[in-house]
């Protein structure tokens, strides 16, 4: 991966917040505007015709096809063009993988387009590339059925080959749209720097330890379905423990709303007595809503100790873990569980399920049977 080494001196222009007129991903952001993307393209199918990993954990590598070559020196094209059209536009950084594609651009001055344009052409250009080295058997069904030739395909509008591809069913290069992340802040650029520099290796990690990496659209536990990403067998220990904690200190059963209950004598005896158990084997369970819930959450993460995560935002297929997570996964400490349905399930004290407040008692809920469930190991996958 090339990287531009002084990114943060343009990292302070970024633009205003209207609406694309192209691709409005973000409908608050203006794509024409200044600003710094990540940007990640994702072959059809997640086809693997960029390249292989070495698989080599002392040297993570992507070894490029001659296809996943070109992608890298369009990518690199791209940038070089654009001044001669009166864009500054810049790379801060890519990574070609053998399924899919990250890219760091910066957008120095406005544009006359927006940057979904940008990518369009990048990709049309690859897909051009693609289809001349892997190119779909073309048959001429206005001529008898005989098979068309390259010269015929190229002297066809990308519209016409456009309709014919789709007619006969042959697949495209990338999936129709890309997903775009906007950085704000410094630390924020630097994070995702590191994510794209780290991909081959975790993709390494996970080709090599798959137990660790499991992605599990639907498995069941205790008839709840979950989302799951990790180490789906830290279901299996035996000694599991909830880290529930409320807001506020509690008073019998009135709430002191004048003493958080991360700050009481109680909690620090609790925090110490849960970090305990973790070292001792258990497996620590929380959704990490409340403060001192969230403490706990980065006790096991800074400590390495085993959590199973509860969190509200989806698993998709697409879907990865922020570095800390995703290193935890590697070590087997982490399993993330996403419920589905949680907007639809029994509202809490009659408030609407669709609130965050019954959603926080709902996922907590959910921990405590987990905590129960998996002592029994009454879980299974979805098939």
């Amino acid at each position: 991966m090339k990287m531009i080494t002084d990114w943060y001196t343009c990292w302070k222009e970024r633009g205003g917040l209207i609406n694309s007129a192209h691709r409005a991903h973000k409908t608050w952001q203006n794509y024409y505007a200044r600003g710094i993307y990540h940007i990640t393209i994702v072959t059809h199918g997640r086809k693997r015709v960029f390249g292989e990993l070495n698989n080599d954990i002392n040297n993570p590598a992507v070894v490029l096809s001659e296809l996943g070559q070109y992608v890298e020196e369009a990518w690199l094209k791209t940038f070089e063009m654009q001044p001669a059209k009166g864009r500054k536009i810049r790379s801060l950084g890519y990574q070609v993988m053998p399924d899919h594609f990250h890219g760091i651009l910066q957008v120095v001055e406005p544009m006359d387009v927006t940057i979904g344009l940008v990518i369009r052409d990048f990709k049309a250009a690859c897909t051009k590339r693609w289809r001349t080295l892997d190119p779909p058997r073309l048959v001429d069904t206005t001529a008898g059925g005989g098979a068309i030739d390259n010269e015929l395909l190229a002297r066809m509008s990308r519209k016409q080959r456009e309709d014919y591809y789709a007619a006969h069913g042959i697949e495209p290069l990338f999936d129709d749209n890309y997903d775009d992340t906007i950085c704000y802040r410094r630390g924020q650029l630097e994070n995702i720097i590191r994510y794209v520099l780290d991909n081959p290796r975790r993709a390494v990690m996970r080709a090599l330890y798959p137990d660790l990496f499991q992605r599990r659209q639907h498995l069941i536990v205790d008839g709840q379905d979950y989302a799951a990403y990790g180490n789906l067998f830290l279901l299996r220990k035996p000694w599991k423990e909830q880290v529930f904690c409320h807001r506020w200190r509690m008073d019998g059963e009135r709430r002191d709303y004048s003493t958080p209950y991360e700050t009481t004598d109680e909690f620090r005896r609790q925090r110490e007595s849960w970090l305990q158990a973790a070292k001792d084997g258990a497996v620590l369970v929380t959704p990490g809503i409340s403060k001192g819930e969230q403490q706990l959450v980065k006790d096991c993460m800074e400590q390495a100790l085993p959590l199973i995560h509860l969190q509200k935002e989806p698993i998709t297929q697409g879907w990865n873990p922020e570095l800390r997570r995703h290193q935890l996964c590697e070590m087997g400490q982490l399993l993330i569980l996403s419920p589905w349905a949680l907007t639809e399930m029994e509202g809490y004290e009659g408030v609407p399920a669709d609130t965050d407040y019954s959603q926080f008692h709902n996922m907590n809920n959910l921990a405590a049977q987990i905590c129960e469930a998996g002592s029994r190991q009454d879980w299974r996958i979805k098939t």
